[in-house]
């Protein structure tokens, strides 16, 4: 057995599908349900909306702050709460490049004055003060994030979030921040027990770190500010599996599979049936369980049959792998479990898997 890749996780018990769940407003045809669906085909997308709270409501000009009223707002309604406030003297716009604010007569930004400032959801990026009669963003906006959040209605322990998008699309919010949030109480402008980040690459986005604090409320916040078309197929919060020992050996076998079919005709022509090309793990090996840790695997097993898909997490804490994504899966199984007697009360377990699409 290898002892390297501590606590490989079999993570199934997802809290969204029991607990109250929510998310940020979504697209028409893409339902949050959606992310609920044991297959990947199916996609929730989140409206481009700009939640102004508390902490980012204020604008300085000209040494006078002025407050946009706290709420969730399209673009277009974020220009015309802007525009609307009393005594501002200055024109929020939009265009391709993102938002500029205007004045009748040359006036100053105070951008260094970032205490509850809107600036970052503007785009202003810079902490030094600017003056002019038309100042533009450092950076475009399409939304100031999405999120999705359950409540469990007592506190909980997450040792297991995951986000991906269809099978054999790359991840769009790649380069997004995505954060695993808790909290007791239904409020996210404070300072949080649990903040933590999840691992991002192009196959989605995974966090199988150590969680100390039980919540109530949790949440996965994905920060793509820069991305107008945000796009989840699988989401994931919830805890694992992690038996004494599941430390999957050294050995197994990783391939992808081309599930099209191809027929020949008579004269030897070729005609494909194109179909996806899917990642199978093979020779899948958990050894030297002892018996109660069996008895967890075999009623995880029977549980899922092979038609509930779970996520495996090889090597959560990274030691053998440089990311999660490289040992992450979300899978089902193809065959019954192998066990094999070693002995007194120890097996090795054997198990084959193939990547959901």
């Amino acid at each position: 057995m290898s002892t390297s890749k501590i606590n490989a996780r079999f993570a199934y018990n997802n809290y969204i599908d029991a607990a109250t769940f929510q998310t940020t407003a979504s697209k028409t045809g893409y339902p949050n349900t959606n992310l609920l669906s044991g297959i990947r085909s199916k996609l929730w997308k989140p409206e481009n909306l700009f939640e102004v709270q508390e902490k980012n409501c204020k604008v300085y000009i000209n040494g006078t702050e002025y407050t946009i009223p706290q709420g969730s707002y399209s673009s277009a309604a974020l220009i015309t709460a802007f525009n609307a406030i009393s005594g501002i003297g200055a024109t929020l716009s939009q265009g391709d490049t993102g938002f500029s604010i205007s004045f009748a007569t040359s006036k100053t930004l105070n951008l260094s004055n970032q205490t509850n400032a809107a600036w970052e959801l503007f785009g202003f990026l810079s902490q030094a003060d600017k003056t002019g009669l038309a100042i533009a963003a450092d950076e475009y906006r399409a939304n100031s994030g999405a999120w999705l959040k359950i409540d469990l209605g007592l506190p909980q322990f997450v040792d297991f979030a995951a986000l991906l998008t269809t099978s054999g699309d790359a991840f769009l919010s790649n380069t997004a921040t995505i954060r695993l949030q808790g909290n007791n109480l239904d409020l996210w402008n404070e300072s949080l027990p649990v903040d933590l980040e999840l691992d991002v690459s192009d196959e989605g986005a995974f966090f199988a770190g150590e969680v100390t604090q039980p919540c109530r409320f949790w949440r996965l916040l994905i920060e793509d500010k820069t991305n107008d078309d945000l796009q989840i197929a699988v989401a994931y919060i919830g805890s694992a599996v992690i038996c004494t020992n599941t430390n999957v050996a050294t050995g197994f076998t990783r391939s992808r599979e081309d599930t099209s079919v191809k027929l020949v005709s008579e004269n030897g022509t070729f005609y494909i049936d194109r179909r996806p090309k899917v990642l199978s793990l093979s020779s899948i090996s958990v050894q030297l369980l002892r018996a109660d840790e069996l008895l967890e695997m075999e009623q995880l097993f029977y549980d899922l049959g092979i038609e509930k898909p779970f996520f495996l997490c090889i090597d959560p804490k990274k030691q053998v792998s440089t990311k999660l994504s490289q040992m992450t899966h979300y899978v089902s199984a193809t065959n019954p479990l192998q066990l094999q007697h070693v002995l007194r009360d120890y097996y090795n377990l054997s198990i084959e898997l193939r990547e959901v699409i």
